[in-house]
């Protein structure tokens, strides 16, 4: 098989190039960095466990990560466990931006 020649290896590396490019674009319109989501994941059992949400719900809804609809969903579900873990369901969904808004709920 011969080497691809110079061209076609800059057509080669343009096309990942693009792919890349494409990739962290519908990433940044919706979703969660990977990194994030996986953080969100190894705390996952801690989180569902000792979330207090009345104040973050109010605070996530603030900076538009989730919607009333939302807020709904979650305090429809029977016991704050249960609760917790439909936010932390609902949060890799929701952009780039939910995993600094959570974090930045937390913290106040």
């Amino acid at each position: 098989m011969a080497a691809p020649s110079a061209g076609s290896w800059s057509t080669f590396q343009h096309k990942e190039l693009m792919a890349a490019d494409r990739g962290r674009r519908i990433l940044g319109v919706c979703g969660m960095h990977p990194h994030h989501q996986e953080t969100l994941k190894k705390n996952r059992v801690v989180l569902a466990k000792q979330l207090l949400l009345s104040e973050l719900l109010e605070h996530l809804l603030e900076k538009d990560i989730i919607t009333l609809e939302m807020r709904e969903l979650i305090q429809a579900k029977v016991g704050s466990f249960s609760q917790n873990v439909e936010l932390l369901n609902l949060l890799p969904k929701r952009g780039p931006q939910a995993f600094d808004a959570f974090c930045e709920a937390l913290h106040s």
